[in-house]
């Protein structure tokens, strides 16, 4: 293979010996191997458990921080990534992410809640651009990939560290690390961790006598543990058992304020209020969530080759979700569900070259199997609507001869004005996939990649329907919901299942050529698909088939290290092309409240650069600054069947409207710009560590990170912008090592700046929360594995 890779880098090319912890190489396995990042053909963002630690990163969402061009917003308690312009605002169960996400290996299907606060951290890997030959369905715009640290081999001594963060709101964080070798090759490693806060947007109504009166709300909390078993079984045999579970409550996403009501629903008269964190919801809204993902690797070298197994199970339960559709003090609508199941099956077989393999000196290459089988959706979903607004829209629904019948129906069954509906939508999801990437190196300078990965899926989504829930004597009781008694349920309408088969041949093509030993310049083509699903929310209309997604990107590219290893220099420009672009609006009047659909075309263009530098190696080693920037200009090219709520009536158009009205028929959002992108991001980190030898070491950072303008509708309506915003950090850490001890006094978002973690469209507006305003405290560390050594 290429002799030009770090590890053989001339002595006159290394950095001056730091312990600044910015300056570390990372290794990846972008390409299901081994790799120093800067040797991989892609643009890659990757982070040791150090180096995020030195940036105070404490989950995922915190790297849009530190990576310009990845966007992480929330939608009624699921994440929304957009990665270079490609992404997805479709957030259910069935609405596959468009930047798949894999810890340790095992892909994490889209779920409410997180899954990556589970302790030390090994690495953190952001591929950008289209991954499906390696990383399979639903990366088209990319992969986050988690890799969770191994037990120490035999021999090492027991590590372990004890963590704690206390802050401003109550907020107060601890985590519990350990890992040992056990017998022989049998090591484990256990992390415990949780986290609790007071509540930041705090919710008020109106009394009986016109006073203030505190509203139903609920603090968020998280907790979980994570066991992972590594047998050492020979030199060439290993096998690794992974399980972890995660509970937690989140509020904070699923209680906003309407901040522009609706002039129809909601009788706004085009007034605009400033967010402000305090909510008017009538109707406690947060999602209570447990996970559980259970991995088992088994990693064979006979020789010739190298070989590795994944299985995987993962379990998650939304057993009590809620949420004030009008988020106003009016009974309005509401939705709630106490059983939204989510189980994921996967298997993988890859098999992998080595040094031992034929034509080693000349190819390496991966290949492999992949079998996943998923259920996800709602058992029992429920709907509650004042009698005015939903009548038309199920009599709309209905054939004529039974509208009248299903009008009486409503007043029968009804009482206080208002129509509690269920309805029910499960996923079922199979697919196969075959791949294989080889890379052939000439010569020492180039190498050329091509790679494809053939899948064939099937996916079905089970009968559904339209129920009409019996309140003349009370709403039922919490068990009622919970369980399988339909005793209080009328049928109103009835819509037969659908099935779907889709088979796609994603596929890779890259060159590389190195410059010379610490200069490459790369180009590649691929293309990805994102899977065809179902409208799962089915209220007042069928399901509906929504296509699956193209992604074709070009990318030319280069890495370097100039001024002897002090500068490391990346940079590329790009051009992705997205067809039957996944897009999802929240509306009752849309026949299902949430909504997919098919945007045919958009295509994004840009260019970004990312740099690491040591400036003054010789004076001040301990000295480093990082940063990056990104421009995207991301354009709806066609997208003639456009959704959204007018911004004057505040009434949804588009197809299925069920309103009846001539003007509210779709609309042409060519040429807006794709939600959620901003044309301009950057940041940039200074850290400076300072060796006090006895007295132990300092280290004081300055973060800062810049967001331009962004839509977070197609429609590019000016009341749903996302205005730029800057955020500030600093830290200062010190380090005391003859103890294993780590203090930290940290600030987040230092200028207390307002901006939004989500902005939605409804029915009834504009409802808003904002993201975290300004957080100051103290993480305590203690590396307890020292006393062992």
């Amino acid at each position: 293979m290429s002799n030009y890779n770090h590890a053989d880098e001339d002595a006159t090319y290394k950095k001056k010996v730091s312990r600044n912890r910015l300056l570390e190489e990372v290794v990846v396995t972008a390409q299901k191997r081994e790799e120093d990042s800067q040797d991989v053909p892609i643009a890659i963002s990757a982070f040791s458990g150090d180096k995020l630690e030195a940036f105070g990163i404490e989950n995922t969402s915190d790297l849009q921080k530190i990576t310009p061009g990845l966007t992480f917003t929330y939608t009624y308690g699921y994440t929304v990534i957009y990665l270079r312009g490609v992404g997805s605002d479709a957030f259910l169960p069935s609405a596959d992410p468009s930047v798949a996400t894999y810890i340790d290996g095992i892909n994490i299907p889209a779920t409410r809640g997180k899954n990556d606060t589970l302790g030390p951290v090994q690495r953190v890997e952001v591929l950008k651009g289209p991954q499906g030959t390696l990383f399979g369905r639903n990366a088209t715009g990319g992969a986050v990939s988690i890799v969770t640290a191994d037990p120490p081999p035999e021999g090492e001594p027991i590590a372990g560290t004890l963590k704690a963060d206390i802050g401003n709101y109550g907020r107060r964080g601890y985590q519990l690390y350990g890992a040992s070798n056990l017998v022989g090759g049998l090591g484990a490693t256990v992390s415990l961790f949780q986290n609790r806060g007071d509540i930041i947007a705090h919710n008020y109504l109106t009394g009986p006598d016109g006073e203030t009166v505190p509203g139903p709300e609920r603090e968020d909390k998280d907790e979980g543990a994570r066991l992972k078993f590594r047998w050492d079984i020979s030199d060439s045999m290993s096998a690794t058992v992974i399980g972890s579970y995660i509970n937690q409550f989140n509020g904070s996403s699923l209680m906003l304020e309407n901040t522009r009501p609706a002039l129809i629903l909601a009788g706004g008269d085009g007034s605009e209020t400033k967010a402000d964190r305090r909510l008017e919801n009538d109707f406690e809204g947060g999602s209570g969530t447990q996970n559980y993902i259970y991995g088992a690797i088994f990693e064979w070298s006979p020789g010739p080759f190298d070989m590795k197994f994944t299985a995987s199970n993962i379990e998650t339960d939304v057993d009590w979700g809620q949420f004030d559709y009008d988020s106003t003090p009016s009974s309005g609508a509401t939705f709630f569900v106490y059983n939204e199941p989510s189980l994921q099956d996967t298997y993988e077989l890859q098999f992998t070259s080595n040094e031992e393999t034929w034509l080693s000196d000349n190819l390496e290459w991966a290949a492999g199997l992949y079998h996943l089988e998923a259920s996800s959706g709602f058992d029992r979903l429920f709907f509650t609507v004042n009698t005015g607004l939903v009548t038309p829209a199920i009599t709309n629904a209905l054939p004529p001869v039974l509208s009248g019948t299903v009008t009486t129906l409503l007043r029968e069954l009804t009482a206080n004005n208002e129509v509690m509906l269920q309805s029910t939508g499960i996923l079922d999801t199979t697919a196969d996939s075959v791949y294989f990437q080889g890379t052939w190196t000439f010569d020492e300078r180039f190498n050329l990649t091509l790679g494809a990965r053939y899948q064939e899926e099937h996916r079905e989504i089970g009968d559904t329907y339209l129920d009409l829930v019996d309140t003349t004597s009370g709403n039922p009781p919490p068990e009622y919901y919970e369980g399988n008694d339909f005793s209080r349920n009328t049928r109103v309408l009835s819509f037969e299942g659908k099935e779907v088969d889709a088979n796609t041949t994603s596929w890779r093509i890259a060159s590389q050529y190195f410059a010379s030993d610490v200069v490459q310049f790369y180009t590649s083509l691929s293309r990805s698909y994102k899977s065809p699903t179902f409208n799962v929310v089915n209220f007042f209309t069928p399901p509906d088939l929504v296509k699956a997604e193209e992604a074709t990107a070009f990318e030319l590219g280069f890495k370097s290290e100039m001024l002897n290893g002090e500068l490391q220099l990346n940079g590329a420009v790009f051009r992705s092309v997205a067809k039957d672009l996944v897009t999802a609006i929240v509306s009752f009047t849309s026949g299902g409240i949430v909504r997919f659909s098919n945007a045919n075309e958009a295509v994004s263009d840009g260019a970004e650069l990312d740099f690491q530098w040591q400036p003054m190696p010789d004076w001040n080693p301990g000295l480093a600054i990082t940063g990056g920037a990104s421009y995207i200009d991301a354009k709806y090219t066609d997208y003639k069947n456009g959704s959204g709520f007018d911004d004057e009536t505040g009434l949804y158009f588009g197809p299925d409207n069920l309103t009846g009205i001539p003007l509210q028929e779709p609309r042409d959002f060519t040429g807006n710009s794709v939600v959620r992108t901003p044309k301009l991001s950057s940041s940039i980190s200074l850290n400076q560590f300072i060796e006090l030898g006895d007295y132990g070491n300092l280290e004081f950072a300055v973060d800062y990170s810049y967001k331009g303008e962004y839509n977070t509708t197609p429609q590019a309506s000016p009341y749903f912008i996302q205005d730029q915003f800057e955020v500030w950090g600093a830290r200062a850490t010190y380090f005391y090592d003859p103890l294993g001890l780590q203090v930290t006094a940290y600030v987040d978002n230092a200028k207390d700046k307002d901006y939004f973690a989500t902005i939605m469209q409804s029915d009834f507006g504009r409802t808003v929360s904002l993201a975290a305003p300004r957080f100051y405290g103290v993480r305590l560390k203690w590396d307890y594995g020292l006393m062992f050594e």
